[in-house]
């Protein structure tokens, strides 16, 4: 299952981050679900020191900084690659 956090939602809901991109980023997720394979995608582990893995879907010009929690997907932020590092860390 693909969770979106309620700042993803919004960016998307004011127009921030085009809606064909949101769709694009939720297809690759389901994908994953279905397949279980992040190397299908361009998809990194984020380095540094945090209580748990992240990693960035890379889409074109935006990023989506992610982790797994069980088997659900949590999305934690979407959004242009020069500002997405910027907010969640």
């Amino acid at each position: 299952m693909v969770e979106y956090a309620k700042d993803v939602l919004k960016e998307v809901g004011k127009g921030k981050v085009p809606e064909k991109v949101f769709l694009q980023v939720h297809h690759c997720f389901e994908a994953i679900e279905f397949v279980g394979d992040l190397t299908i995608f361009d998809i990194k582990q984020i380095k540094g020191e945090y209580k748990q893995n992240y990693y960035r879907l890379r889409k074109g010009q935006y990023r989506a900084i992610f982790y797994f929690e069980g088997k659900s997907i949590k999305v934690i932020a979407l959004e242009h690659r020069s500002e997405v590092y910027k907010k969640w860390q």
